[in-house]
Formats: C-alpha cells, structure tokens, sequence
C-alpha cells in the first residue's frame, strides 16, 4: 500500500455484508463474508400499495486491507448488510487503485 494513501480506517467501516457473488450465468456461489464495509445508501417512497419505501440504493465502501475478506464482487451479485432484512444487487463494482496500480478500495453500486 502507497505511503501516500492509507486505508480506509476501520471506525469507518461500521457494516458487514454477505454476498451471494454472481457465477456470470444467473447463478450465484457460495455465500462470503466481508466485514468492516461503509454502506452509504438512501432510500425513496414507494409506488407499491403493500410498502412505503423501497429497499433502497447506495454505494458500499469495501477497503483492500481493512475490510475482512474482501474482495473484488462481481456485477450481477447479492448482498445483505447488517441490520437490513432484504438483499441488493450489484450494478457494478468500481476499483480504485493507487499510483502503482494496487487496489486501495472497491466502491459497489448497489440497488
């Protein structure tokens, strides 16, 4: 990691999430565990007579170093963060690298 950019620190990262990572064919693999991600989401009113807010969208935040078992989710994936009781798809999955080249964070559009 550059000297230059530290990782995100971990106080920031207060959610975990499970991911359900995409096969690419509309399957899904084995359920992962990240821990210490940062969901920044929002929500909306709902058109649907039986709910008055949708699920909700946002971006998630997971650090290269700080962020358990993380790694690069695939577009196309579920996941859950906790304290959420319905799960999000991934729109995409965007690198964020250093001068070198090396992964600093991926930021996750989720729906």
């Amino acid at each position: 990691m550059s000297r230059w950019m530290r990782p995100i620190p971990r106080r920031l990262l207060p959610d975990d999430m499970m991911v359900r990572p995409s096969n690419g064919d509309g399957s899904f693999g084995d359920a992962r565990l990240i821990r210490h991600v940062w969901f920044q989401g929002s929500q909306s009113a709902s058109s649907d007579d039986h709910r008055s807010a949708d699920a909700g969208t946002g971006k998630v935040f997971v650090d290269a170093v700080n962020s358990e078992g993380a790694f690069e989710v695939p577009a196309g994936s579920r996941v859950t963060l906790s304290g959420m009781t319905t799960s999000l798809s991934v729109i995409s999955c965007k690198r964020c690298c250093v001068i070198r080249g090396e992964v600093h964070h991926w930021e996750l559009t989720v729906r």
